[in-house]
C-alpha cells in the first residue's frame, strides 16, 4: 500500500474525530436526530480547519445504510464509499475548475434524477465564492427549492465574497481557528500511533506556528519525522522551519524595550546567520508585545500600554513591507531601529502631564531616555512668551493659587489708595475669586478642558462679572474643547464655590484690567512726557527658555528647544 501523508491518514472520520469545532458538530447531530436537516449548508473558516471533512462526515451521517444517523458507522458501503471519494450519489465539486454558468445548469439536470442507492443526492461545492456571477445566478432557484431528495454542502474561505441571495439560502457554520493547545495534543497522538518520540516542546513550536490550522500542522509533523526520524526533537523543529526560540524572541523585544540598538541589531545578526525565516520572526516579535500588552490591560501603567500600541502599529506596518522586500535583514534592522527611537520619544500627553504636574507644585521623576533622542519643543509666540513672565510681587492686583500661571496683567493697575472702601472691597473680591478660579480649574482633574482653564489668567472681577484671559494660543482649545457649555459648566462651578451668581467672561488674548478710579478718588492726570523711541521687542524664544516651568520640563525630558 502506497505512503499516505498524516493529512489524510487521520483525517476526522466522524463527528467526535473534529477537533475545536464543538459548536458546529453538535449543532448537526442534533438537527440529523430530529430530523430537521436544510436543504443547504454553508461552512466558512481558513484552511485547513475541517470544513471538507465536516462536509463529508455530514454526508455520510445522511446516507449511512444505518441512518440518517448523527453517528455515521462508517463501515458500509455507502460510509465507504464517501470516505474514498467513490459514491455515486455524493459528488464534489471544485468551484474554482467548475465555476462556469454551464457547470451549474449541468448540476441542475443531474439533480433532478434520483440517488442511486442512498436516500439523498449530496452536491459537495468546495471554494464555492469562485463561481461566476452567471453561475450563481443560475443556481439560485434550484438552491431556494431543491428536489427533496438534494441537499447541497459549501465550503469557502472567504464568505464575503459569495452574494447574498446564495447565504441568506444557507445555514452557515463559522468555523474556528483550532487553539494551539488542542492542535499540539492532537500531534501527540499521532506521534504515539506512528511510534514517534515528540518532545513537548517541538509540539508547542510547530502548533503555534500552524497558527490555527490543523492540516498544516499535520502536514508540518510529517516532514519533521522524514527530517528527525523516530525522535523530534525542539531543537530539530527550529533547524528545518527556521523558528526561532521563544528565549530568543523574548530577549530581542526586551532589548527593544531597554533602547538597547547594539543587542537587538546584534540578535537579528545571529537569527539571520543560522538560517532563520526572518518574516516568521518579525510576527513573534509582534505576538510577543501583544502578548506584554494583554498582560498589562489590567495593570496601572498606561504610559506603558501606549508604547505597546505604537510598537504593534510600527511593525504591523513593517511586517507589510517586508513581505515583498528583496533584503529582509534590512528592513528588519530598519524596523528595530525606529522602533527603538520610537520609545524614545517624548510624546505630548508626556508634556502636558510633567508641566501639569510642575504647575501644581509637584516634581515629576526623570525620563531616561538614550542620549540621542531630543524632544523638540517649539518656541513660542511672543503674545505666549508674553504671558508667561513673572510679574513682581507689586505688580500683582491678585494673588494666584498653585492651580495657576502667573503672567503680568494685559493693562498694569493705576495707582490707587488701598483707604478706599470701594478699592477695599474689590481686592477682596479678586482675591477670593482667584482663588476659586484655581480651584474650579483644578476640579477638572487632568483633562484637556483642565490645561486650558488652569493656563487662564485671572484678570478681575466687578459686579458679578469675572474676567479670564487665555493665551492667543488657547483660541482653537476654548472653540473646540471648552466652548459655550464648557464655560457655562466653568461658571457654574465658580457659582457653587463663591456661593454667589457669577457670570464667566472668558477672552482669547489682551484683556485690560478693570477701571480702578472711582467717584471719590478722580484720575490725576500725569503731565506729558517728551517721545522717546519704543525700546527694542523682547525675543520670545529667550523668555520661553528661561521660564522656570519650561527649564525643568526639558530637564526631566532631557531635551533641548529647538527654533526653525
Amino acid at each position: 500500500m502506497s505512503y499516505r501523508v498524516f493529512a489524510r491518514k487521520y483525517r476526522p472520520q466522524t463527528f467526535e474525530d473534529v477537533i475545536g469545532q464543538e459548536h458546529i458538530t453538535r449543532t448537526l447531530q442534533n438537527a440529523i436526530r430530529e430530523s430537521r436537516v436544510a436543504q443547504a449548508y454553508m461552512f466558512v473558516g481558513p484552511r485547513g480547519i475541517g470544513k471538507t471533512s465536516t462536509a463529508r462526515i455530514l454526508a455520510k451521517a445522511l446516507n449511512c445504510e444505518e441512518g440518517p444517523t448523527a453517528n455515521p458507522c462508517g463501515k458500509c458501503g455507502s460510509c465507504q464509499e464517501i470516505t474514498e471519494g467513490r459514491s455515486l450519489d455524493v459528488l464534489e465539486i471544485d468551484g474554482a475548475s467548475n465555476n462556469g454558468v454551464e457547470n451549474i445548469r449541468d448540476l441542475r439536470e443531474n439533480a433532478a434524477y434520483s440517488p442511486a442507492k442512498g436516500p439523498y443526492k449530496i452536491y459537495l461545492i468546495d471554494e464555492v465564492h469562485m463561481l461566476s456571477t452567471g453561475a450563481f445566478n443560475a443556481l439560485l432557484k434550484t438552491l431556494e427549492e431543491p428536489p427533496e431528495h438534494v441537499k447541497f454542502i459549501f465550503a469557502t474561505t472567504e464568505a464575503q465574497k459569495v452574494p447574498a441571495t446564495i447565504t441568506s439560502r444557507c445555514q452557515r457554520f463559522d468555523l474556528r481557528r483550532i487553539p494551539t493547545d488542542a492542535i499540539a495534543s492532537h500531534l501527540g497522538t499521532i506521534a504515539r500511533s506512528e511510534k514517534v518520540s515528540l518532545e513537548a516542546a517541538a509540539g508547542e513550536a510547530i502548533a503555534r506556528a500552524a497558527e490555527g490550522g490543523l492540516r498544516d500542522a499535520e502536514s508540518m509533523l510529517d516532514q519533521a519525522v522524514a527530517f528527525c526520524g523516530d525522535s523530534i526533537t525542539e531543537e530539530g523543529v527550529m533547524s528545518i522551519f527556521g523558528f526561532t526560540s521563544r528565549q530568543s524572541v523574548s530577549g530581542l523585544v526586551g532589548f527593544i524595550l531597554a533602547h538597547d540598538v547594539a543587542a537587538a541589531l546584534r540578535t537579528i545578526e545571529e537569527q539571520a546567520e543560522a538560517g532563520k525565516d526572518l518574516s516568521r520572526l518579525l510576527g513573534d516579535v509582534t505576538a510577543h508585545v501583544r502578548d506584554l500588552l494583554v498582560k498589562g490591560v489590567s495593570s496601572d501603567a498606561p504610559a506603558r500600554r501606549e508604547q505597546f500600541l505604537m510598537l504593534l502599529d510600527h511593525f504591523a506596518e513593517a511586517e507589510q513591507r517586508m513581505r515583498w522586500a528583496p533584503d529582509k535583514k534590512l528592513q528588519f534592522d530598519v524596523a528595530v531601529i525606529k522602533a527603538i527611537h520610537l520609545l524614545g520619544q517624548a510624546s505630548l500627553d508626556d508634556v502636558l502631564e510633567a508641566l501639569t504636574a510642575l504647575r501644581s507644585g509637584e516634581i515629576p521623576p526623570p525620563r531616561i531616555a538614550p542620549a540621542s533622542k531630543t524632544a523638540v519643543v517649539p518656541a513660542p509666540s511672543r503674545d505666549v512668551a508674553e504671558s508667561r513672565k513673572n510679574p513682581a510681587p507689586e505688580e500683582n492686583p491678585a494673588p494666584t493659587g498653585a492651580g495657576s500661571v502667573e503672567a503680568t496683567p494685559a493693562v498694569e493697575p493705576r495707582p490707587q489708595t488701598t483707604n478706599s472702601p470701594t478699592v477695599q472691597a474689590r481686592e477682596e473680591e479678586a482675591i477670593d475669586v482667584s482663588v476659586a478660579w484655581d480651584k474650579i480649574a483644578s476640579g477638572y482633574s487632568k483633562s484637556l478642558i483642565y490645561r486650558w482653564l488652569s493656563g487662564g489668567i485671572f484678570q478681575g472681577a466687578e459686579d458679578g462679572i469675572v474676567r479670564v484671559a487665555l493665551p492667543p494660543s488657547s483660541k482653537e482649545g476654548m472653540e473646540s474643547l471648552i466652548g459655550e457649555s464648557g464655560r457655562k459648566e466653568a461658571e457654574g462651578k465658580l457659582t457653587e464655590v463663591l456661593g454667589k451668581k457669577v457670570k464667566l467672561h472668558l477672552v482669547v488674548g489682551d484683556v485690560p484690567e478693570p477701571e480702578t478710579v472711582t467717584e471719590d478718588e478722580p484720575e490725576i492726570e500725569e503731565p506729558e512726557k517728551a517721545s522717546e523711541p519704543p525700546p527694542p521687542p523682547a525675543n520670545p524664544a529667550d523668555d520661553f527658555k528661561n521660564d522656570p516651568l519650561i527649564r525643568k520640563a526639558l530637564e526631566i525630558f532631557a531635551a533641548e528647544i529647538q527654533t526653525t
